[in-house]
Order: C-alpha cells, then sequence, then structure tokens
C-alpha cells in the first residue's frame, strides 16, 4: 500500500514552551553561559553586592539561597552577576530564575531579571534589560522592559493571560521560578512566563517588530540581578539559583586580541610576586567573555621562575590602564618595581624553566571566572604575573586574548 502526501503539507506548532522564542522546536541541546547557584558561599568571585544602610546579606547553607532583607527607608541590597550573557542573532536567548519570599510587601520593591542601571547610587536610573517586580508602593507584581531609562513594557498580574493556570492561586511568598526566552535582533519578541511542577506556562508576550520606532532595549548582553529596595517599610526576597543560556550551540565568532609588555622587566629579588600584564573591560563594556587563549614568557637570565595568572590581585600601586583599540579592553604592564601584595584568585600557574621561551596555552572557554564590570562600574582584573626563583631576573612577556561581544 502506498501513500501520496499533498506537497504542500506543512506541519505546525503550537505557540507555547515547546518552541523557543525564534518558533523552532525546543530540543535539549541548549548552551549554558550564565550560572549561579549558592551552595557552599555567595560566590564572591562570580556575583558583586551592595548592600546600603541596614540592610542584610547572608548565605543559607541550610536552604542554598542568599537571604536579602531591609528594614526601613533607602536600604537596598543588590546582587549582580559580574559577567553579561552573550547573544548570538539569529538564536533564542533563555533566562530562568529562582526565588522566594516575593511576597507584596509594604513600601518594599523587589525586583529579579536580566537587567543593569546606571552606575551611580542609588542604581535605578537607565535601567535597561527586563524584569520581574514586586512593588509594595503600588502594590503590585508586573512583568517589565526597560531600555536605557525608559519603560518600553510592563504588564502586571491583571493583564496576565493564560487559560491552563489560574494567576490568583499563586503563592509568591513560596518558592517561584521564572522563565523568560527572548529574540533581540533589537525589534525580536519577549515572553515572560513560570514553569509550575516542571510545565512552563507563559503569561506575558511583547513584540517591538512593526509598531515600535527602534530596539526594545539597549543591549541583550545583560547581567542576572537580584534586588530588593525600602521607602520606609521592611522585607525579606531570597535568592536561590539562576542561569542564562542560548538555544542551540555557541558559535566560536570570537575576536582576538595581543597584549605585549616587550620592554624587558627585571625583577630584582627573588620569591617576590611581579605583575607583568594586566587586563580588564571598560568600565561601560556590555560584554565580559574575554579570557586569555596564550602566553609566551621570554625568560632572559638564567634562573628558574613561577607564573601565574591572578584575578583580582591586590598591587603595590596602580599602574595606567591603555584602551585597546576596537574592542572593549583595557591593559597595563608592569615595571619591576609594582609588586602583588595580596595573591589574587590563582586561576592557572606553571613552573618556568631557566632561560628558555616559556610558552603555555589555555583552554578557559568554560571558565567562569573572567573579568567582569560591577554594580558601580568597578572592573575585575586579571594579570600575568611571575615570581623569580633568583635575584634580577628579566623577562619579557605577551599574552592574546580571545573575546566576545
Amino acid at each position: 500500500m502506498s501513500y501520496i502526501f499533498n506537497s504542500n503539507s506543512t506541519v505546525s506548532f503550537a505557540d507555547n514552551a515547546t518552541i523557543d522564542a525564534f518558533g523552532r522546536l525546543r530540543v535539549s541541546e541548549i548552551t549554558s553561559y550564565l550560572e549561579l547557584k549558592y551552595l557552599s558561599d555567595k560566590q564572591p568571585l562570580l556575583v558583586d553586592e551592595i548592600i546600603s544602610g541596614s540592610s542584610t546579606s547572608a548565605f543559607n547553607s541550610n536552604n542554598s539561597e542568599i537571604n536579602m532583607n531591609v528594614f526601613g527607608s533607602g536600604d537596598l541590597v543588590i546582587r549582580q552577576s559580574k559577567y553579561r550573557g552573550i547573544y548570538q542573532p539569529g538564536k533564542g536567548q533563555l533566562f530562568e530564575a529562582s526565588f522566594s519570599d516575593f511576597n507584596i510587601e509594604s513600601d518594599v520593591i523587589k525586583r529579579v531579571g536580566y537587567f543593569s542601571s546606571s552606575f551611580d547610587i542609588p542604581y535605578s536610573s537607565t535601567l535597561d534589560g527586563f524584569f520581574l517586580e514586586s512593588n509594595g508602593v503600588d502594590n503590585s507584581i508586573s512583568f517589565q522592559i526597560w531600555k536605557k531609562g525608559t519603560q518600553i513594557f510592563s504588564g502586571g498580574t491583571d493583564s496576565w493571560n493564560n487559560n491552563e493556570f489560574d494567576i490568583t492561586a499563586l503563592d509568591w511568598s513560596k518558592t517561584n521560578l521564572c522563565l523568560v526566552d527572548f529574540q533581540w535582533l533589537g525589534v525580536g519578541r519577549v515572553r515572560f512566563g513560570l514553569n509550575l511542577s516542571g510545565i512552563t506556562y507563559f503569561f506575558a508576550e511583547h513584540s517591538g517588530t512593526g509598531h515600535l520606532d527602534n530596539v526594545y532595549m539597549v543591549s541583550p548582553n545583560q547581567p542576572i540581578r537580584y534586588e530588593i529596595r525600602s521607602s520606609g517599610g521592611a522585607g525579606q526576597f531570597n535568592q536561590i539559583c539562576s542561569q542564562v543560556s542560548i538555544e542551540g550551540s555557541l558559535n566560536s565568532l570570537n575576536k582576538t586580541v595581543g597584549l605585549s609588555n616587550a620592554t624587558e622587566i627585571t625583577c630584582s629579588t627573588s620569591g617576590v610576586t611581579y605583575p607583568i600584564i594586566g587586563y580588564r573591560l571598560k568600565t561601560g563594556s556590555t560584554f565580559s567573555n574575554a579570557i586569555i587563549d596564550y602566553v609566551a614568557v621570554l625568560q632572559t637570565t638564567n634562573d628558574n621562575y613561577l607564573a601565574s595568572i591572578q584575578f583580582n590581585p591586590t598591587l603595590s600601586s596602580q599602574p595606567s590602564y591603555t584602551d585597546v583599540n576596537n574592542s572593549s579592553i583595557q591593559y597595563a604592564v608592569g615595571n619591576g618595581t609594582i609588586t602583588v601584595t595580596s595573591a589574587g584568585h590563582i586561576i592557572s600557574n606553571y613552573i618556568g624553566k631557566a632561560g628558555s621561551l616559556g610558552t603555555d596555552k589555555f583552554d578557559y572557554k568554560d571558565n567562569s571566572i573572567k573579568p567582569g564590570v560591577g554594580i558601580s562600574g568597578n572592573q575585575d582584573t586579571v594579570w600575568f604575573c611571575v615570581t623569580p626563583l633568583s635575584n634580577n631576573s628579566k623577562f619579557r612577556t605577551s599574552i592574546n586574548i580571545n573575546y566576545f561581544d
């Protein structure tokens, strides 16, 4: 028996959680880019935090969460990832975040989302991105999209539309898991939903296509951010777990830049650590994936040495940083008099051989520790350092950096 199918037959899928933001059927292949969970501490290498007034923020090991509390006017706690997700045009991006104690509390505002703000106190102007907000000033819970200080969309629970779930049945004081997927391309759609017992229900949607004059948020590369603010009331908000991923593979459309300290540096004292070459992101950078790919060290004296790549070391004095053309990277070089007075987090190290050209290639593409920019614009630094094992050792160094924007 044979069947003849109409050549015009098509297969289509309902516009629900079975498809991604671009309308493609969802499968289990996603590429995680940011993830935050709290199993042993507050993740200080990955998350920047500002606590103001009498506010408190504490790691709760019993519940694997961060408990944020405000008690009176002006109190705030902001916890924001130092790094931003990377959006690749034509691929949906997925944001997920879990939390508890999101119920409305008088004169307290709570937010969770994928957004950023100005670097100035109280860090509430030029909002850019999207978030879910519990507002105890006007007694509402809403999903919002902002573009550099201008509100593009606000959908309160009174307008949320889903025939499969009664939104009034939600208990916001309990644990909840929100989900947002979006097209960017500057003008695409954003869908907001909640995952309830393993099933995602979408409640609000916005699309800029055909009715906005320009993009709905300035940058699709945003940090994960949780915050609680008081304008007179007391309240609590708990940060549990969150992630940002690309629904598909992360193609290696990276850029590279080479940095060098060709001037011979004399490191005079054995056992002392000297910064040789370092880099950071510019304050206004909207990307964060800048990682060392390759290091070359020419050791011109016959001395062994220890080489290390350090994250946020404390230096005896601050060198001058120079912008790298056509990128969001700045770099600085040591001079043989600046030393490391307190070691940072050691990302990697190796022993260098006396009187040789030492090279090393690093596979850091999935490393979550990389330079970022904090809530107030504070910049992480990464330094290549050497610790000579003899006096008056001399070095020349170059590094290559891979980055996405």
